[in-house]
């Protein structure tokens, strides 16, 4: 990525990766990692179940799309450290996970 990221901010490009990559995952997740208020990774999990081998994925409307991006900017918007998890059942989107970490300093040491 050639440009500096924003505080609190997922680049359209890698939103736009994101949402390509939700559009081929049967089941998994794609996790957003925020520390320090800043997207450091993002984490493509997927999984096969045997159950659903041949089944064909859904198509997604643009619309779906448009709404998911909104989604997931707004709630890694005020995540400072932590993990925004996109959970994918049957190719649909559901469940939106948000994993909340805290720092501190000042104690037995620095850190967690």
């Amino acid at each position: 990525m050639s440009r500096k990221i924003n505080l609190g901010e997922i680049p359209e490009e890698v939103l736009n990766f994101a949402i390509s990559e939700l559009k081929k995952i049967r089941s998994g997740e794609i996790i957003f990692v925020a520390q320090d208020c800043y997207l450091m990774q993002v984490e493509v999990n997927q999984r096969r179940r045997l159950a659903d081998w041949d089944n064909e994925l859904p198509d997604w409307s643009e619309e779906l799309c448009v709404n998911l991006k909104n989604k997931i900017s707004k709630e890694f918007s005020t995540l400072a450290y932590g993990r925004l998890v996109i959970k994918i059942q049957k190719g649909r989107v559901v469940q939106i996970e948000r994993t909340i970490q805290h720092r501190f300093t000042g104690l037995d040491g620095e850190g967690i």
